[in-house]
């Protein structure tokens, strides 16, 4: 079977064959071809006992050895507690998340509780370690949130997932179950409308093909229309609401879900432009069904591949969709996110909680592996007796500037978020500009 779809993909992938580089007919053959391949994934077994593939594993016990679990120690934690591994469980799931098929395990703490952890082996991994600073500066910062009046009383803290690299390619990441990306949830309900989920970027090329073939180009009035007709005739406003009102159906639940995924909403968004993070997607959006948290995967700062600078021009600054608005109102909007973004920003200014120090710290090590990947291969960035790399006097006079300045550019940010007169505030612009479509 293998061999003869091997055939069939090389035949269709034939770029010999005129007209085959043209980017509509690439996405017909992908979209035809990922259509074959969830097929065969969906008759694949979707768990094995852990005993088959290892039974180290299978038999291990913390009377073989005391271990942490994963990530234990990620943060500083009191010496004489934390949670070490009772035992394995027997089975495993194959799941797909982050972007993979992933094994499911579940860990048994020597507290009683289960702890389950995605395998991920990914060979697409090579900025895995972009993403663990980015985590770890999350961590820090939620140290931060705890000790401010303000985002204390509204329970604002980021949900950051444990995770800890084996192999260069294969790591362990916290998982929560009942998380689901949005994604997934946008293909969930585009099942059930009996639609394809792929129609809206269809339908965008060919409007733009049938524009380009007119000899124009397509200005932002043509892209505004599309974007209407898709959202008119494809994916409603209201589909993420119609989603939480199905998930939901208890008036209690639906409106806790509601309030936790708005303080949520807020954090990642104020994440995301304060700190020139990476674009928060749909795919990388996880929606913890039993609780409205949200976990982001996959978050880098955004830094440009040339010039080394935080990218700040942004179409909008941080994503806050239509369904989004849908699902949290205009009154949760211009309410308890907005209030809550101007909270974080002014815990964050505060001046005993040194905030540029721990920026420095991680965009050092940022720009120094930028530098690294942008330099003469000759070159080598040397590491101290503490496990810090160090590179040349020249080269780190500029890393020095180069860091200087985009920490300049975030606490800039910051504390533009920071001040408001009455009820005008530079949050309220930019939430404005988010939902400008």
């Amino acid at each position: 079977i293998f061999q003869k779809m091997k055939s069939q993909f090389t035949s269709d992938f034939d770029f010999s064959v005129p007209g085959a580089m043209k980017l509509q007919n690439l996405i017909q053959k992908l979209k035809k071809w990922i259509k074959i391949l969830e097929a065969k994934t969906k008759l694949l077994p979707k768990s094995f006992l852990i005993e088959e593939k290892c039974r180290f594993l299978s038999n291990f016990s913390r009377s073989t050895a005391e271990v942490e679990l994963p990530g234990e120690f990620l943060l500083p934690k009191h010496s004489h507690y934390c949670v070490l591994i009772q035992r394995f469980m027997p089975r495993v799931e194959i799941v797909s998340k982050h972007g993979a098929a992933a094994r499911r395990l579940h860990i048994r703490g020597h507290n009683g509780k289960i702890y389950p952890y995605l395998v991920v082996n990914d060979s697409g991994l090579a900025d895995a370690r972009r993403e663990e600073r980015v985590l770890q500066l999350l961590r820090m910062l939620n140290h931060l949130l705890a000790k401010h009046k303000e985002t204390s009383r509204r329970f604002l803290n980021l949900t950051v997932a444990r995770v800890v690299a084996v192999s260069p390619q294969m790591r362990l990441v916290q998982d929560n179950p009942a998380s689901d990306s949005l994604l997934s949830i946008y293909q969930g309900r585009c099942a059930k409308r009996q639609q394809d989920h792929h129609n809206p970027i269809a339908r965008y090329y060919e409007r733009l093909s049938a524009v380009q073939a007119r000899g124009s180009q397509a200005s932002h009035q043509v892209l505004r229309e599309i974007l209407k007709e898709v959202q008119s005739t494809m994916v409603p406003r209201t589909m993420l609401r119609e989603w939480a009102t199905a998930t939901f159906q208890s008036a209690t639940d639906y409106w806790t879900f509601r309030k936790v995924i708005t303080l949520q909403l807020a954090l990642a968004g104020f994440v995301e432009y304060v700190l020139h993070l990476s674009r928060l997607n749909p795919d990388i959006q996880y929606i913890h069904q039993d609780s409205g948290l949200i976990n982001v995967a996959y978050f880098k700062f955004d830094v440009d591949d040339v010039s080394g600078e935080l990218d700040s021009n942004r179409p909008v600054p941080f994503r806050l969709t239509p369904n989004l608005t849908e699902l949290i109102t205009s009154v949760g909007v211009a309410g308890p996110l907005t209030a809550s973004m101007i909270a974080a920003a002014r815990c964050l200014v505060h001046p005993s909680f040194k905030i540029q120090a721990l920026l420095r710290a991680v965009l050092r090590d940022e720009l120094i592996a930028w530098h690294k990947k942008n330099s003469d291969t000759n070159q080598t960035v040397t590491v101290d007796t503490n496990g810090q790399q160090q590179v040349d006097t020249k080269d780190g006079e500029a890393i020095i500037t180069m860091v200087g300045k985009a920490v300049t550019a975030i606490t800039a940010r910051l504390t533009s978020l920071s001040q408001f007169d009455g009820t005008e505030s530079k949050v309220g612009q930019l939430v404005a500009a988010a939902c400008s479509t």
